[in-house]
């Protein structure tokens, strides 16, 4: 780039930098700033003109007939600054045309007809997406006095030059409007990359936004009839991930919206429908049973906002047809009868069996949350329509559900059973002695839960194993070491008495297979890992079409390392041969487990 060149970029900024950085509608010079970086970089990328392209999308808002009496008057500042600063007049006709054709007002129009212009309407647009575009867009709306949302106001299909100027609108409204159109409006391979993780991130955003507007909302529904339009019907989840796949799954489906009631019903007592106080000794028998305050304080919000929900939603929910998801878990099956229970009895409810439907001989599903959005679509007009036998018999089970007055659920060839809080107790035994943490050899602590989790018929949380894990070493079963705050700071061991509970042995040799099998699960990863990463190495150094003679010596010294450590592979494979024969050995011995 040439001095003359330098000097004019020099002065542009000085003269942008004195018209806009005292504004607040979001166009101000940190925005140029940022669109000027992003237009550099592009420019890199697709190989564009970079004065052009820095030049115009430092000027590009100096002539916005937002911050103009009119766009007419915006392009003769620009005009004469240009004029002004001496720039060719080739190059004043190429940025005022990219300035006057990059507004996204300009809806009639074609993309900019240059490069550079495509490029710079990129970076703008880019800076109106992802965390930095939601910001803006609340200051725009802030500056011209609007409000965030209003149901009663829905986003426009269409609008003159005119109405997206001055129309009345709100923050909200403006994604739909308008952000959320921007990704695939982009020009340039390179912008439409960008753009992909920013219209995500708005549309996360969108999500939280409607949670929350949601939250003890008694109108919500009948809300989001006004915006969204028609509503055909109402699909129900029981925990975000669930939610967040079914979302997905119903993109293409406007008349349809998943509403979720979120609350692990596995685990905990029952709330009565018609005490007030159930929700309240929900919370209070959870809040006493967690170990780690921050762990504590997102369990609380998720019961309170599930209170809240299980309150204000039934009723709203029996005025449209229901679809219910519930897959093969306590807690979904338990959701399902709640729902039900809670539900008018002629109600329109549909159910939608998804892990029955989906598994297969080859992948098994324990809840609907683990279901890709592209297979929950699958399902979709597979619903079955409950009958009033149905529906009177999973009411029934509720009411029983409740009568049992238990803390804990597990599903059992598809019936529902209370069963006491220590069922899984057993489980975590015979992980910690599968896993070798015993006689004083002591595993993380969450190791040993998230064995019994993988293994687990039933699809239950590391939250209420860890607590159980607590409640084993206040009964002297197990050993620790280290803080009993959270999972992550403290490892156990079985004691000899919480080895006779397992059904183990707490004799020499039960510690040898422990130790073994231990040595060889630990070496194993190690080895694999290693040998991987040696191998990647390996291709590094002899690549032959990558010579660089500064890294010669280095590639050298790397080779010899790497050959002098295959006799270190081939003496830990030896290692690795002899303790697999020496923990079959002891594992075949019946001595290990009498």
């Amino acid at each position: 780039m040439s001095n003359q060149h330098d000097e004019v970029l020099k002065q542009a900024r000085l003269f942008v930098r004195k018209e806009l950085e005292h504004d607040s509608s979001g166009h101000d010079w940190w925005h140029i700033v940022r669109v000027t970086r992003t237009a550099k970089m592009l420019a890199m990328t697709e190989g564009a003109d970079e004065y052009i392209c820095e030049l115009s999308a430092l000027l590009h808002d100096i002539a916005d007939e937002k911050l103009n009496e009119s766009k007419e008057a915006g392009m003769n500042k620009v005009l004469n600054w240009l004029m002004q600063a001496g720039v060719a007049s080739d190059v004043q006709e190429h940025v005022l045309d990219i300035i006057a054709t990059m507004s996204f007002g300009n809806r009639a129009g074609e993309p900019p007809t240059t490069l550079e212009g495509r490029i710079v309407q990129d970076a703008d647009r880019l800076d109106a997406l992802g965390a930095i575009g939601i910001s803006r867009t609340f200051a725009y709306s802030g500056w011209k006095g609007q409000a965030i949302y209003d149901p009663e106001l829905k986003p426009r299909d269409s609008f003159t030059r005119e109405e997206y100027r001055s129309g009345r609108s709100t923050a909200i409204n403006h994604f739909y409007e308008k952000l959320l159109k921007l990704k695939s409006m982009m020009n340039t391979d390179a912008a439409r990359v960008l753009a992909e993780d920013r219209h995500e991130r708005m549309k996360q955003f969108l999500w939280s936004f409607d949670l929350e507007w949601g939250l003890a909302n008694e109108s919500y529904i009948e809300e989001t009839l006004k915006f969204r339009g028609e509503l055909q019907r109402v699909h129900i989840v029981f925990d975000a991930s669930s939610s967040g796949s079914l979302r997905m799954a119903l993109r293409d489906h406007p008349g349809e919206v998943p509403v979720m009631l979120e609350d692990n019903l596995m685990v905990g007592p029952l709330p009565d429908v018609s005490d007030p106080q159930g929700a309240a000794d929900r919370m209070s028998w959870f809040r006493e049973r967690s170990s780690e305050t921050e762990e504590r304080d997102e369990l609380m919000d998720t019961l309170m906002k599930a209170a809240f929900a299980w309150k204000s939603m039934p009723d709203q929910l029996a005025k449209f047809p229901l679809v219910i998801w519930a897959g093969g878990s306590a807690s979904e099956q338990t959701g399902l009868r709640r729902l039900i229970a809670t539900l008018p009895r002629e109600a329109h409810v549909s159910v939608i069996h998804t892990t029955d439907a989906l598994s297969s001989e080859t992948v098994q599903y324990s809840h609907t949350g683990e279901i890709v959005h592209s297979k929950l679509a699958l399902l979709l007009g597979s619903e079955q329509v409950l009958t009033l036998r149905a529906k009177d018999d999973l009411a029934q089970d509720w009411f029983r559900l409740t009568a049992e007055q238990g803390t804990l659920r597990v599903l059992k060839d598809k019936k529902l059973q209370t069963v006491p809080e220590s069922y899984f107790d057993h489980n975590i035994l015979e992980a910690s002695l599968e896993l070798g943490a015993l006689d004083g050899t002591f595993k993380k602590s969450a190791r040993i839960i998230g064995q019994v989790i993988g293994y687990s018929e039933q699809r239950v949380s590391d939250s209420f194993i860890e607590y159980r894990v607590r409640e084993l070493i206040h009964d002297g079963l197990l050993d620790y070491e280290g803080e009993l705050t959270a999972m992550r700071y403290y490892s156990i061991s079985l004691n000899e008495k919480g080895v006779k509970a397992a059904g183990g042995s707490s004799n020499p040799r039960s510690a040898q297979y422990a130790i073994l099998k231990s040595a060889l699960e630990g070496l194993g990863e190690t080895h694999f890992e290693e040998k991987t990463m040696v191998d990647e190495l390996r291709k590094l150094v002899y690549n032959e079409s990558d010579q660089n003679v500064e890294q010669d010596d280095l590639r050298a010294q790397l080779a010899e390392i790497i050959d002098s450590y295959q006799n270190h592979f081939e003496k830990r494979v030896e290692l690795l041969d002899v303790l697999a024969n020496m923990t079959q050995r002891y594992s075949n011995n019946k001595n290990v487990r009498d």
